[in-house]
């Protein structure tokens, strides 16, 4: 078999397949003593916990085990202090509770979030945006009991119509502060009223609820309501219909709160708006003794003859043809729709016949507002007291 090249076995197989055997018997027992040595590691570092647990490293050995597995760090009580926290709209538990940490309300995000997960009645979905007044310091248990009771939210409710003047004295009542910062802040240049405002805060107090509570700047607050004014009136496309109805904007939010001042309802704001239109078109005095009032700062019913007759008053508008200097009060969407698509009609005169129920009758003829006129007058002598 030589002769054709072929090797012949000089060991017995047996024998070289225990030696490849042992060959790799032996990598294999290597790996077994590294397994051996880690498995060796850990039973050791065990046994170094229980000896610190046991020792003098307890009190380091329990913190470890505690902040790994215990509960999630959390104040007692109602904690002390007062402070401000605002929620915002849209936000959901874990942004809630990052803004409760992060104020020095609750101790850790993950305390609030176990609450607000754990509670049977889930109402953490159930919060409402909105300012909220709390303390530094408390249990999340006791801080998620303020943010789920509507009655803690303190907002601030800015009604139609309501002139500068007496936004600010309520608002200054809200955020305990005095009406002269407010007034001042109402002067600050970075309000974000737009230019043609001239620097007036009159007519940008949209009517909404605004996020107010004590210790709050109060510009920030009038910031918020300028802001909505400003989108609101962006959103109505204003100064692109104001131009197209040949009016610069401003002074289609000066119809509005006209319009607003006057109007009792829906319907009788458009007619208002078509009356101060028309009125306007032919050259006459508006003759609206709302914008007197404003000057003067009453809300009478009744004006004397000399009030009537000023003409050192600005926004006397009857004695003085064209439109007041500027709004006389923060007019609603039903204003501002009525303001910038008044109803087509002949409409001259109007006069609210009974101020309580707000009854309003217009026309096109003198003779008939004359006797609105009349009609306004028994009433006043059967209500000496209104």
């Amino acid at each position: 078999m030589s002769d054709l090249g072929l090797r012949m076995e000089s060991e017995p197989r047996s024998r070289r397949r225990g030696k490849d055997d042992g060959s790799r018997g032996g990598r294999r027992g290597g790996r077994g003593r590294k397994k051996k040595n880690r498995s060796g590691c850990a039973v050791s570092l065990a046994l170094v916990v229980v000896l610190a647990i046991l020792g003098g490293g307890g009190y380091w050995a329990y913190g470890f085990l505690k902040d790994r597995f215990g509960p999630p760090p959390d104040y007692s009580g109602n904690g002390s202090g007062s402070l401000v926290v605002e929620i915002k709209p849209g936000w959901a538990t874990p942004q809630m509770a990052n803004e409760l940490k992060r104020v020095g309300v609750t101790k850790s995000v993950e305390a609030f979030t176990k609450v607000a997960r754990e509670d049977k009645d889930q109402r953490a979905s159930k919060i409402q945006p909105g300012a909220y007044t709390m303390a530094k310091h408390m249990s999340a248990k006791s801080a998620f009991e303020i943010l789920v009771n509507p009655k803690n939210k303190q907002d601030f409710i800015l009604r139609p119509g309501m002139r500068s003047a007496q936004v600010f004295e309520s608002l200054a009542k809200t955020l305990k502060v005095p009406k002269e910062k407010v007034e001042a802040a109402a002067k600050d240049p970075s309000l974000g009223l737009p230019d043609y405002a001239g620097g007036n805060i009159e007519g940008f107090l949209f009517p909404a609820s605004y996020i107010a509570a004590p210790g709050m700047d109060p510009l920030v607050v009038l910031k918020d309501m300028v802001a909505r004014a400003v989108k609101e009136y962006d959103k109505e496309g204003l100064a692109a219909k104001a131009q197209a109805m040949g009016k610069k904007p401003y002074d289609v939010i000066i119809i509005a709160s006209l319009v607003e001042a006057e109007g009792k309802t829906t319907d009788d704001k458009g007619k208002v708006a078509q009356v101060i239109y028309n009125r306007l078109g032919k050259n006459m005095s508006l003759g609206l003794d709302s914008t007197v009032n404003y000057y003067l700062g009453k809300s009478n019913i009744q004006l004397t003859n000399k009030e009537l007759n000023d003409a050192s008053n600005p926004y006397n508008t009857r004695v003085k043809k064209g439109l007041p200097p500027g709004p006389i009060g923060s007019p609603s969407k039903a204003a501002i729709d009525a303001a910038l698509a008044p109803p087509a009609g002949k409409y001259l005169y109007f006069v609210t016949v009974d101020p309580i129920v707000g009854t309003t009758k217009f026309t096109d003829k003198d003779s008939e507002f004359q006797d609105f006129k009349a009609e306004l007058a028994k009433w006043i002598k059967e209500h000496p007291t209104s």
